[in-house]
């Protein structure tokens, strides 16, 4: 219903002049030792603006490797749905507010990544486990070239439905870019939880281009838990990537994370190889074999797949 009426709103905005509007289909599928669907998925993507200051965005998550849970758990805060984001943004000058489902303000490279170009080998334990997607209002002010500052408070991941028993996320976030050169982010979040009390959660990145290479190191001071959502500890990953062609792109990657003693103190370290194919545009073809050391699922594993971008202008 929600990209039928966004349509409806493209097409009666661009009958007003001016507007565009583009629509996006990505289909993945994949086969992941141990996990046979993987990450196979099914999204569509929708963005466009209403007039010179007003812009909206929405994606949907259509089909996953268990897709009856997206319709089952649809509108819940602590569970992934069939809609990923919903925002409409009114800029005017070096401000602009944001209201609607979107992300948490979070500041690692992996949470900038789109959920379907993830490699669950690769993702951390907060991926897997921490809902981030939440309703709320999100404040984005530019002061300087390359400098964005957010503020935001939307709904709580330790909430069933949005805003139930009153818990709330307040975040705030910096990031800094020099184009093609390096990168820095950070952001701060308290978190409600269901115990009444309030957690903060820091997250942190850093990228470096080198030519054809980059690097990206993210720093979180949780690690996610199937019981508990965020526990105290460390979590911390290491990436590496380098371009030979327009086609051709490998990927190493390695992270470390470990629990407090308070909750088990248990480690897990992983590390892996992808290579990413490009044979025509929207394509992609990725190999990748990773293993794990220590407490959590140690041992070999290894995926193959491919993933289609079809994007359209309207």
């Amino acid at each position: 219903m929600l990209l039928c009426c966004s349509l409806a709103i493209a097409q009666e905005a661009d009958e007003l002049g001016g507007s565009n509007a583009e629509f996006s289909v990505i289909a993945r599928a994949e086969y992941l030792y141990g996990d046979p669907l993987g990450n196979s998925s099914l999204y569509a993507t929708f963005d466009g603006s209403i007039s010179d200051n007003l812009t909206y965005s929405f994606g949907t998550h259509l089909l996953s490797s268990t897709p009856g849970a997206l319709y089952a758990n649809s509108f819940r805060a602590d569970d992934v749905d069939w809609l990923d984001w919903a925002t409409l943004t009114w800029a005017v000058g070096d401000f602009e507010r944001t209201f609607g489902k979107e992300d948490i303000l979070l500041g690692t490279n992996e949470m900038s990544v789109s959920d379907w170009d993830i490699h669950f080998p690769f993702a951390s334990s907060i991926w897997h486990n921490l809902y981030t997607y939440e309703w709320g209002l999100r404040g984005t002010w530019y002061p300087v070239e390359g400098l964005t500052l957010d503020a935001r408070v939307s709904a709580s991941p330790y909430s069933a439905y949005p805003f139930t028993g009153g818990l709330l996320t307040y975040g705030l976030k910096a990031a800094y870019e020099q184009t093609e050169s390096w990168g820095l982010m950070a952001a701060y979040d308290v978190i409600g939880t269901d115990t009444g009390k309030y957690t903060g959660f820091l997250t942190a990145g850093a990228n470096v281009f080198l030519g054809e290479a980059s690097i990206c190191v993210d720093f979180q001071n949780k690690v996610g838990d199937p019981t508990f959502v965020l526990v105290d500890g460390i979590s911390t990953s290491l990436q590496c990537a380098y371009t030979f062609s327009e086609q051709l792109t490998a990927i190493a990657h390695t992270g470390y994370e470990k629990m407090d003693a308070n909750f088990g103190g248990l480690e897990d370290i992983n590390a892996g190889l992808a290579v990413h194919y490009f044979p025509i545009e929207g394509l992609r073809v990725h190999a990748l074999g990773s293993y794990r050391w220590g407490d959590i699922a140690p041992g070999p594993t290894f995926s193959i797949g491919v993933t289609y971008n079809f994007t359209h202008s309207l």
